[in-house]
């Protein structure tokens, strides 16, 4: 059995979206980061999500994902979500995830949630810091709303279809709207046009509407 450690509040959500997707049995555990259970499971950084599988743990939202999809890759009546290994649609799922993972997510929201939402208590307050974070978040989602122009406007990864890579990339934007970023207004500033603009929202409330999605969101 399965099982997620990590409320759907928190990066735990991505996993439990996908997870939801596949179809497949789990348990979950919606523990909160710094938690008793979060050290408990992830002694090494007390942070969620954390998966169990037997004797086998990880952590990193991105690479439960990629592991799921792997393992439950040919699931009758479930597409694929991340692509074959070797093949140069993987090539560009692993950029898409890694950018989103380092530029977007460490080097942006995290910035803020360190030094603004949580300041103190993990980090002194730093708004320059941050004001820098969120210039820099803007350019990465202007960056990757282009490959989604690019890539027909449907998902990331084009005619592959809905990925894992979608997944981080919306929750970053749910992320990034609960804190006031990616206003419209912020984006164009980055040069999006008003195609790309209305590809970005419609592609939002597509990946939103989803039943998986809508499942997940309903988890503590």
């Amino acid at each position: 059995m399965l099982r997620l450690v990590g409320a759907s509040a928190y990066r735990s959500f991505r996993n439990l979206w996908l997870l939801e997707e596949l179809g497949v049995a789990y348990e979950h555990f919606p523990s909160k980061p710094r938690s008793h259970e979060a050290q408990q499971h992830n002694p090494a950084f007390s942070k969620i999500p954390v998966l169990h599988e037997g004797d086998f743990s990880m952590y990193e939202s991105a690479a439960i994902n990629t592991y799921l999809a792997d393992k439950f890759r040919g699931r009758e009546g479930v597409p694929d979500f991340v692509p074959a290994a070797g093949t140069p649609s993987r090539g560009r799922y692993e950029q898409i995830v890694h950018t989103l993972q380092s530029e977007l997510d460490a080097q942006g929201l995290w910035i803020h949630r360190k030094h603004e939402a949580l300041k103190g208590l993990l980090a002194p307050a730093a708004p320059e810091a941050v004001a820098h974070a969120r210039s820099h978040a803007h350019k990465v989602v202007a960056v990757m709303t282009g490959v989604l122009h690019d890539a027909g406007g449907e998902h990331l990864l084009g005619d592959f279809g809905m990925s894992a890579a979608d997944m981080l990339f919306v929750h970053c934007l749910n992320w990034g709207e609960g804190i006031g970023w990616f206003q419209p207004f912020e984006l164009k500033e980055e040069g999006l046009s008003d195609t790309q603009m209305a590809e970005l929202k419609a592609y939002l409330a597509r990946c939103r509407a989803r039943p998986a999605y809508l499942r997940a969101k309903e988890l503590p």
